[in-house]
């Protein structure tokens, strides 16, 4: 099948600048994810429903029969599936629309976060990495072999869904597998990079999200001297929560270090595992103030965990850790930290040496094998969490590989390689070919 798929290379290289100009008109869709933690749900509820109707049009002009529907309203997915002749194998594309906020347009270059600007090889804007050049590059890969006249024998399903930001997977990519759309393997199209753009990911870590909160005990601010000097009355008068907070940030930041060497896996670099306190709120109850001693400290941590542990046996190595820090206050010793475990994202893994692993890594070599533009191409953990946890849930093997690096999602100024988005895409096609198979020449 060389003759065919060259053809369809040759095709997407003629289509590149119809790629870039549809990821650019995609970013320009504002489809922020309505559940997304500070979201006003009312003011944002729409977007993603916008974004799914523009790729379902794609998915037509590919020669799909389009599906659209949602679970809450305004929250469209939309699926596209191009029947096969017969006799092959089925394979799902799936990427998702939601995307996180842009935080401060003031911050963006021009103040412009949807502009879809294409400069310096990149398409810029919310969403560009994370993950919208894979939805257009599926959607073009179906359009080549469309075009090119490539009859696969298996089903090919192309998937716009929502939700996937904030785990939302029923509404997203587990309402698609309810409604029916399984295959015998799937490919999600979220950014690969690093640790080289567009690797070939069988596996993610686990994701727990978590907060730990210390409580204190109020009192004039200007009284502080007699919690901490020398000869003062200590918590007979007062505690500094956010004190205690600190206490127990600098004790999981050794445990951090530790997880360095002691939490390691083959697909991921040394020290990827991490204990990451990503908000700290603390201060007196009910208005926020330095007048006051302050009475509260929550720190809130998302942990990124081995894919081969077990998570709680991380639940109880991070509370046994705290346990240990408190035992050594007088305060927190009584008064406990409380840990609130609010999230747990499982890991994926397929084998290695799984045929779907196979294929797409063959497909990325026939593609972009000899493009200095590219490379990549290699097997790497997922250094984030995605949709393909539920499809290998659902018992549809699905590994993750597509155009963009992790370091630029929910960055401001975000941005993605418009070589990565056009490679990506004749790697799709490739895949689908193979996977799916022709009795084309």
């Amino acid at each position: 099948m060389a003759g065919v798929k060259d053809q369809v290379i040759k095709r997407l290289d003629a289509m590149n600048d119809e790629v870039i100009q549809l990821v650019s008109n995609f970013i320009q869709i504002e489809s922020t994810n309505p559940k997304y933690p500070g979201t006003d749900y009312d003011d944002t509820v729409g977007g993603e429903g916008d974004a799914s109707r523009y790729a379902a049009e794609l998915f037509k002009d590919a020669g799909a029969e389009i599906d659209i529907f949602s679970t809450e309203p305004g929250r469209d997915n939309a699926v596209g599936v191009i029947s096969g002749k017969g006799g092959g194998r089925s394979l799902i594309l799936n990427g998702h629309v939601d995307v996180v906020p842009v935080g401060n347009a003031e911050d963006w270059s021009n103040g412009k976060p949807w502009s879809g600007n294409v400069a310096e090889g990149k398409v810029w804007g919310r969403g560009t990495t994370d993950q919208k050049s894979g939805v257009i590059a599926q959607s073009m890969a179906a359009a080549a072999l469309h075009r090119e006249g490539v009859k696969l024998n298996g089903d090919l399903i192309l998937e716009s869904v929502v939700g996937e930001e904030v785990m939302d997977h029923e509404a997203g990519v587990s309402a698609t597998i309810a409604r029916g759309y399984t295959a015998d393997a799937a490919i999600v199209t979220e950014p690969t990079g690093p640790p080289e753009p567009l690797s070939i990911v069988p596996t993610s870590p686990g994701l727990l999200w978590f907060s730990v909160t210390a409580r204190g005990k109020g009192a004039h601010s200007s009284v502080r001297d007699e919690t901490f000097r020398a000869g003062g009355r200590g918590e007979d008068v007062a505690v500094d929560a956010i004190e205690k907070g600190l206490l127990i940030y600098n004790g999981l930041r050794k445990l951090e270090d530790e997880w360095g060497i002691t939490k390691v896996h083959d697909l991921f670099k040394p020290g990827h595992f991490v204990i990451h306190p990503g908000v700290i709120s603390g201060g007196p109850h009910g208005v926020l103030v330095p007048f006051i001693i302050s009475q509260f400290c929550t720190i809130e941590y998302a942990a990124w965990f081995p894919p081969d542990e077990d998570v709680e046996d991380i639940k109880r190595e991070i509370g046994g850790y705290i346990q240990a820090i408190a035992d050594t206050d007088p305060w927190l010793s009584k008064n406990p930290p409380e840990i609130d475990w609010k999230l747990h994202w499982p890991s994926f893994s397929v084998d290695q040496d799984h045929e779907i692993v196979a294929t797409v890594s063959a497909a990325h070599r026939h593609a972009n094998g000899a493009d200095p533009r590219v490379g990549g191409g290699g097997i790497a953990g997922f250094c984030a969490v995605c949709d393909a946890t539920f499809f290998n849930q659902a018992g549809i093997p699905a590994v993750v590989y597509g155009p963009g690096d992790i370091v630029q999602a929910h960055t401001v100024d975000e941005w993605c390689n418009t070589d990565e988005i056009v490679a990506a895409a004749k790697t799709y096609a490739l895949a689908a070919i193979d996977w799916c198979g022709t009795d084309q020449a």
